[in-house]
């Protein structure tokens, strides 16, 4: 069994592993920073740390959408990373103990494929579950 979050963005779902996790929080001031790749909406003071924010709209290359009271900031810290990153997501749905996660198909999916890592499912519902080392730009893929 793998215990995942589910995040919505742009009516779609992913599962993020909760190991990964190391808190969400709600929207702090983001203060942009100058060249850096289209994703990075900027930084963020967490309690005296700075932290780099992902949009994975953009990284996903959806619609821009203005944050709002759903929209959280995913905390997370990986083996790869060695400081946290915030991931800015719509929104977090739940805590999903997935009983069976099946691997993604090669070639199959949008512009995002290249950051699953499974599929799980959810009442019926397919979940892709997110790579967070290509997410986060190290994995092969990352740019």
């Amino acid at each position: 069994m793998s215990d995942h979050i589910v995040i919505g963005l742009n009516e779609m779902k992913y599962g993020l592993a909760i190991a990964e996790i190391q808190e969400i929080i709600k929207i702090l001031p983001i203060t942009d920073i100058p060249n850096v790749p289209h994703y990075i909406e900027g930084v963020i003071n967490l309690r005296g740390t700075i932290v780099p924010v992902i949009g994975l709209r953009a990284r996903f290359q959806l619609p821009a959408r203005e944050a709002d009271a759903s929209s959280r900031i995913v905390i997370v810290n990986t083996a790869a990373a060695e400081e946290a990153i915030g991931l800015l997501v719509d929104n977090v749905m739940q805590v999903v103990p997935f009983e069976e996660v099946l691997p993604a198909p090669d070639g199959v999916g949008g512009g995002d494929q290249s950051y699953v890592k499974g599929i799980g499912k959810l009442d019926g519902q397919l979940i892709s579950l997110l790579d967070l080392s290509k997410v986060l730009g190290m994995g092969e893929n990352g740019q």
